[in-house]
Parts: C-alpha cells; structure tokens; sequence
C-alpha cells in the first residue's frame, strides 16, 4: 500500500513542462537572493572552542572539528586548539574525526559562547568497546538516504576493490572477489539492465567525479564504454571511508540518475601499512605511509598490485591492476582556515590471456590495456561562508586487441567512401584482428559557497556552486588488419578515428537551502535544492530536489524526499560511427586466382543521433526511524524511475543491388567482371542508439540494529530490501526467424523482476584479545519475474523487398501466410528459483603491535541446492545452481 502511494504521488505531479520550468526558474531566483540575503544577515552569532587530545592527553594535530550538516569547522593546531565561529544559536551535530582514531559525535545546544571545551580521542583499535562492522544507514548533507561505511567495516570485509566493499550495502549479495569482468554499481534495481542503471550511478573520489563519458572501446572481450566506472580500478587499500546515496542526492550531486558513490581515500599521518589479501584464484599487494613534513602538511603515499586468475584450473585469462599515488595536504592560511589537498594518481588496468602451450590451433587472443593519470586539487577556505572547490583532470592510454580464426574464404572489404569496388578473398584460414587505441581525457571542476544564518527563528545552511564538466577522445582509434576485414551480413565495420569526435561539455548551477526549526520536543529539516544543467549544447534542464525530515522527542523521525536527476549521453553513443552496407555483386571465386572474381558496392550510413536526449531520473522515498535504549529501526520505502534509457535498436535498410556477372577473354583463361540490367533489393540489419527505455522500481529498506548483549559484547543486527522492478523497451523488436525471408515488427514483453533478500548478521566482538567475529545469514526469499505485458507471438506488420513497411491485420496475422513469422513463447519463460539460504564467515584479529590477521569464507557450509528449470519444447527441464562453491580468502596488514 505505501508503495502504491509514493507511486500515485509521483504519478500525480508531472507537471506541464513549461509551466515547471516558469516555476523553476523563479524558485532559482528566490534561492539566489535568499543565499546574497545570507551575507548580510545580522544574527547573534556565537564561538565554540576547546582542544582535541588523544587517550594519553597529547594535542592531536589536524583533527576536523565541524558541525554537521553546515559549513562550519576548523583544523585543530599544534597544540589540538580549534575554534568555531559565527555560529547562529541553535541544537547541532558536533563532528570530531582524524585519521587513525574514532571519531566523536555529539548533540549540542549553542546558546552562549562556549570554551574549553575538549575531547578525547581514542586509537582506532579492537581493544575499544565500540567498533563499527556494517554499513550505517542515515540522512546526511549528501543526500536523503545513504549508508557509511567506515575503516573498520571496510577492514571486516577484506576487500581487493571498491565492489567487495558495496557489499555492506542492505540487500546485496555477498560473492566472493571477481576481478575478471567489469564491476559495475547496481543501486535499487531487480532487473536486467544493469549497464543502464551503474551508467548514472556517479563515483566520487576526494571530491572529484570520475567520468567513463570518452571511453569509445567498443571492440573488445571486456567492453567497457557505455557502462559507467569499472569499480575493479579503485584498490580498496588505502581507503578511509564510502558513503553510498541511494537516496535523493544533494542538489550538488549532478549528471547522474541512480545515486551516487562518495570515496574519500587517507590523507594525514599514517605509519607504514603492508597489505596482503588473497584468494584461491588472486591476491592483492599493497603499502600505504602518511609523513607529516616539516611544514606542517602530509603527504600520503601508497602503491597496490593485484593479480586474478579467471578460474582456479587454468591461468590462461588473468587480469592485473597497478595504482600508485602521492597526496599532500596542507592549511595553507590559518586565519581562512584554507585547507587544501593536492592528488597525483597512476593507474594500470589489464585483461588479458596467455597461449596455451597444449593448444594446437589458437582459437583467438585478446587484450585490453588501460594507463591512467589522474591529478586533483580540492579545499576549502572561509570566504563568503565557507568555499570549497576542486578541479581534477584525468587521461587515459587505451589499448585494445582481438583476435579470432576463421575459416574462408571470405570476400574482402576495405573501402571508406561509397562506390562499386574490384576486390579479392581472404585466405580459407585467416585471423581477423583489430586494435583500438583511445585517450580519453576528463576534466572536471566546482566552486561552491556556503552560509549559515538565522531568519525569524529558522536556521538555514545555504550552499550555491557551478559545475562544469569536458570529455574527449584524442585517440587514434580502430584499426582492422589489412586484408582481413570480410563483408558482413549486416553493418560492416571500418577503421574509425576518435579524435574527431566532438567533446562532450556540461555546465551546471545549483543551490540548495536546509532550513532548520528547532522546538522542545521536535526538530524539522526542510531541504530545498534545485540544479540547472546545460547538457549536449542544447538542453537546458531542470533538477528539483526536496526532502522533509522531523524528528519527535529525539526517538522518532519521519522523512519524505523526491528529487530529479538527467544524465548525458556518453560520446560512443552519440557517435558510434559510420555504419558500411557492403552488397556483393558478384562473388566467383575459384582456385585459379585468374579466374577469382569479386565485386562488392559499400554504401555508407553516418548516424548523427540529434535526437537523443538525456536520461531522466526520479526518486521519490518516505519512512520513519525509530532509536530507543540501544534500538535503531529505519524503515524506508521509495519509487524510483529512470526514463529515456538509453539502448541499441534493431534497424533496416533497403538497398538496389545491381547484378555483376564474368566474361572470359578469348583465348586466355582470364576472366573479367561485367554489370548486367538486373537490379535486387537487399535488406541489411544494423543497429542504433535511442531513448528507448523505461525503468520504474518500488522497494522497500529495512535496516535494525539491536541492542548490544553487554554479558558477551555481541551485537545483532538485520538489513534487508524488497525490490520490484518493471522494465520495459519501448521500441518493437526487429527479428527475422530462419523459417521466413522477411523482417517482422514485434511488440517487446514488459517485465516485472522481483528480488528480496535480508542479512540477519551477528558480531561477536572480544576487545580484551582484540578480535572480531561476524557472521552473516544470507536469505534469498524471492527471486523472480513476471510478465506484465504479454507480447503477441505475431508480427504487428512486416518489411516486404522494397523495404516498404506493411502492417497487418488481426485476420492477417493469423493465416496461412503469415504462419512462419509467429514467434515462439518459450522465448520469454523464465523459471523460479526457491528461497535458499548463504552463510558467511569473517574473522579479524589484531595484534599488540596493530597488525591485522583476517580470514573469510562465503558459503562456509558448503550449501548448494538445485531446482529443476521450466520445460523447454522438447519436454527437458533444465538443472539450475543455487549459491556458488564456497570461497575464501586471507589477509594480513603490518603496521610499522
């Protein structure tokens, strides 16, 4: 019933177009003066100080002092001192973190000027009483909901890369490393098109937006491009924490439609860190050191190697991956409080595989090769408000190759502008080879101001920015082996230069309000934002984005969000190329190369995709929280719809084929080509990029944490989510069946896929021998789908030779005639898998020194039940696998 309604709501306010942009626009405007309003409210305003020591009472150096939620904060000094300022009377969230210790938080009232007030903080260690291992879910500045995952949590897990950490998100699968296929992202969807949903899921590091926009390698075993950031590229070794939106994002949060990744890496002083993880099929290598210099700043350096075999009987593809990186913060100017980080990354990406010594004929090689260079700066510093900003840039060397045998002969085609061509075949046994060399460059910056005052007993935490962010490819492109690129069935394919491909720009402002109402026994946070992106030099669009949060007696919240969000195409999609239609005239081939004859006609097809458009997101969520005597229940339920989704499409194309045919020439045994009067029609298939489809998913969020069982320190908590997603392709299937010799229109099936799953986890924590116990349930209650648009099995018309589109009647699909054309509705059965069960075991212990022994083991007890599948035409039942073979790993982590 809740989610029928949050779907009603979002139904119920789509809003004319222009009437929403007319309202928009004012509301910008009143954003816009509220915020200069800001500057010269004159509030009474207060200081808060004190120090910050650690357990043993010496000042702690470059400790952040903030009050969440706002703008304001401080880095402590030599002596732990902080100051807080121009702060508007009011209850606040007081933050206290730096790196290596827990961080403090702490509900405070300010009323007055407060000093000496200090804080102790306590070594991150598994002799604290404290120590967090799962995911916390919450609202924050960044967005409407979100879970933090802390250093501890990211240790308890183990991971190789960034992917193995999102498995502490609620409703994840737990699996073990997979290094040898592109990880993607995949937040709040049951269904199957997953490119399309880590496509707007933005990733975040220090500050800076990674973007995967110039990557055009389409050609390859591993493809890439189109499918938002491989997560496999982000070592895991040197990261302090990960916050994941998968809520409504802040209005700063831009070119995204399903939430976004927040990865803020180390930065202060460290000792020496000596990582090793490793599984049956990899392992992983990594040192990291924060040095405090003579100035003051620190510089962080760390370096990681990783190693993965695709199984555990073979080594014959692998993938490898290098980072390395140096990080140098500094407080520039202590009386702006001008903090600043300044990043230089490398980074090596590898798919590859060997020849096998065994193999007599190799069948194919490929290989897929990325270097990257990365440079970041990003700060803050007190100038109107507090303003932050930050500007990265990234190159890229990609490299990509594939080979594979194949058995001729084959007419050969080259030519890169139409007209009729003279050509030859390729060998009976040749290798078709390719290589693709891009260098994708993004850079991207934001400036950003934020205010704190007070209005008529409101508080409001404003922030204003713009955004910019440039793509392109500077890569020499597609090459094709000479002489083995052969005449395709349908579009054929050419050497393709990226570096003449357009840049792709974007240019965004936002602004954002979180007004705060404190009473006695209720306090109210009303968040406004709207962002404007200006998207393909064309498109000017609008991203409302509110929420409302009340909390009652300090145990009992209640929240509502919705917001907007648009995504730009990537450039492989709004220019994939030409497209080669290579029609053979005349194909003779015999042995005698005299008497070998081939002629082939090539017309060309440059797809320009004008029209296509952003994608568009919507969320809309509601809940409640509930805390009380060491009991933490958020519920949330949400409706979440991405729209003008973005897929390739079957098309058609008719072309005249002129007839060629041999003349012998008297008295020699050569042959010659001629044209002759007879003229064909020849359809070709291709395929082309549009908005085409539509994604709508409901849920619900469940995330308790019980009270801690103080007799044995052990604390229990539960997650879980209930997914349905509906998806649908909204264009009509081109599809041809090897029965008939025309193309059929057919109307695509819609799809609802449900996926439930809850972890019921337990962790059994001893600090007295400093170890960590979790174990972890896995329930899969529900997985499965329905069709809730049957398609017809026949054919809404037809293309006939002239490639004249007929459409046909009830009475016509039906008869004799068109009886070769039904297609078979075993095509979209699927079969259900029952409920099972997983457990998961993690282990973790620390030394006096601080070092770190780790073991996990997925599937422990080796639970693997089957279930037979639907029965296919002939009466077999196929043997589907539940849960994968048990997987394991070990680490250790060596502090000096």
């Amino acid at each position: 019933m809740f989610l029928q309604l949050l779907q009603t709501i979002s139904t119920t306010y789509r809003f004319d177009t222009k009437l929403t942009k007319m309202k928009s626009y004012k509301y910008l405007l009143l954003l816009f003066f509220t915020t200069i309003f800001s500057l010269t409210a004159n509030a009474q305003k207060y200081q808060f100080s004190g120090k910050v020591f650690d357990a043993e009472k010496n000042p702690l150096y470059y400790a952040v002092v903030n009050l969440k939620g706002t703008a304001i904060y401080d880095l402590t000094d030599e002596d732990g001192q902080y100051i807080l300022q121009d702060i508007v009377p009011g209850k606040y969230t007081l933050y206290v973190t730096i790196l290596g210790y827990q961080p403090i938080e702490k509900e405070i009232e300010i009323t007055q000027d407060v000093i000496d007030w200090n804080f102790y903080l306590e070594e991150s260690s598994l002799a604290l009483d404290e120590v967090v291992v799962t995911a916390k879910v919450g609202q924050s500045k960044e967005g409407s909901t979100t879970y933090k995952i802390g250093s501890d949590a990211i240790q308890q897990v183990q991971p190789i890369s960034v992917s193995d950490i999102l498995q502490l998100i609620p409703g994840n699968e737990v699996t073990g490393s997979n290094l040898n296929s592109m990880a993607q992202a995949n937040l709040r969807n049951a269904g199957d098109y997953t490119d399309l949903n880590a496509f707007g899921t933005a990733v975040i590091v220090d500050g800076n937006q990674l973007s995967n926009d110039g990557n055009m390698q389409a050609d390859g075993n591993i493809e890439t491009a189109n499918k938002g950031i491989d997560l496999r590229e982000i070592s895991a070794s040197n990261i302090e924490s990960v916050e994941v939106i998968s809520g409504v994002p802040s209005a700063k949060y831009g070119n995204i439609t399903s939430g976004a990744i927040i990865i803020n890496r180390k930065a202060g002083y460290t000792p020496y860190s000596f990582s090793f993880n490793s599984t049956p099929n990899s392992y992983q290598l990594g040192v990291n050191k924060g040095f405090k210099l003579k100035d003051g700043s620190f510089l962080n350096v760390d370096g990681d190697y990783t190693y993965s075999n695709s199984s555990l009987v073979s080594r014959k593809t692998y993938y490898q991956r290098i980072n390395s990186g140096l990080r140098w913060t500094k407080e520039l100017l202590k009386s702006l409080s001008w903090n600043n980080n300044l990043s230089l990354r490398y980074g090596l990406g590898f798919d590859g595989q060997r020849r096998d010594p065994d193999e007599v004929v190799v069948q194919g090689e490929f290989e897929n090769r990325t270097h990257n260079v990365s440079f970041s700066t990003n700060g803050s510093l007190k100038v109107l408000g507090t303003t932050s900003y930050s500007l990265s840039g990234n190159y890229s060397h990609q490299y990509g190759y594939q080979s594979s045998i194949n058995s001729g002969p084959f007419i050969v085609m080259e030519s890169l502008e139409e007209g009729t061509y003279l050509t030859d075949y390729s060998p009976v046994v040749f290798y078709k080879t390719s290589e693709s060399f891009g260098e994708p460059v993004n850079i991207n910056g934001r400036i950003e101001a934020q205010q704190t005052f007070n209005t008529f007993g409101f508080r409001h935490n404003t922030s204003s920015g713009f955004e910019f962010s440039y793509d392109k490819n500077f890569g020499k492109g597609r090459v094709l082996e000479e002489g083995t690129n052969v005449v395709a069935a349908g579009a054929g394919t050419r050497d393709l230069n990226f570096y003449n491909v357009p840049a792709s720009e974007v240019y965004s402002l936002y602004v954002q309000d979180d007004i705060n109402l404190d009473k006695e026994s209720a306090n109210y946070l009303f968040r406004l934002g709207l962002r404007y992106d200006y998207m393909l030099k064309r498109y000017h669009l609008l991203s409302p984005r509110v929420s409302l949060s009340v909390k009652y007696f300090e145990k009992l919240r209640l929240r509502l969000a919705y917001g907007v969000s648009h995504r730009t195409p990537s450039m492989l999609q709004l220019y994939p190329g030409p497209k080669y239609f290579d029609l053979i005239n005349l194909d003779a081939y015999a042995e005698d190369d005299l008497r070998r004859l081939a002629v082939v006609t090539t017309h060309i097809y440059q797809p320009t995709h004008e029209d296509l458009k952003p994608s568009k997101g919507t969320t809309l969520e509601g809940g409640f929280d509930w805390e009380n005597k060491g009991f933490n229940l958020r519920v949330t339920g949400f409706y979440k719809e991405i729209e003008n989704g973005i897929t390739s499409i079957g098309k058609l194309m008719t072309f005249d084929k002129q007839v060629w045919d041999t003349l012998g020439i008297a008295g020699t045994n050569e042959l010659i080509a001629i044209p002759t009067d007879s003229i064909v029609k020849v359809n070709k298939e291709f395929s082309n990029y549009e908005n085409a489809v539509r994604l709508r998913t409901t849920g619900v969020e469940l995330s308790a944490q019980f009270p801690k069982i103080k007799a044995t320190n052990t604390t229990i908590s539960l997650s879980g989510s209930y997914l349905k997603t509906y998806e649908k392709n909204e264009r009509h299937d081109l599809w041809k069946s090897s029965r008939a010799l025309r193309y059929g229109l057919y109307e695509r099936p819609a799809y609802e896929k449900y996926i439930c799953r809850s972890n019921i986890t337990i962790a059994q924590h001893i600090p007295q021998i400093k170890l960590m116990v979790t174990l972890r349930t896995e329930i899969n209650w529900l997985q499965k789908e329905e069709i809730v648009s049957y398609p017809s099995p026949y054919p809404i018309g037809y293309y006939n030779v002239d490639g004249t589109f007929i459409e046909l009647s009830e009475d016509e699909k039906r008869s004799e005639e068109y009886a070769n054309m039904e297609r078979s509705s075993d095509y979209y059965k699927r079969s259900i898998p029952p409920t099972y069960f997983n457990f998961h075991i993690q282990i973790r212990k620390e030394t006096k020194q601080g070092h770190n022994f780790s073991f996990y083991a997925n599937n422990f007890l080796w639970y693997n039940p089957t279930y037979e599948g639907l029965e296919d035409s002939s009466g077999r039942r196929s043997i589907g696998y539940l849960n994968s073979r048990v997987t394991f790993g070990i680490g250790f982590n060596f502090k000096l």
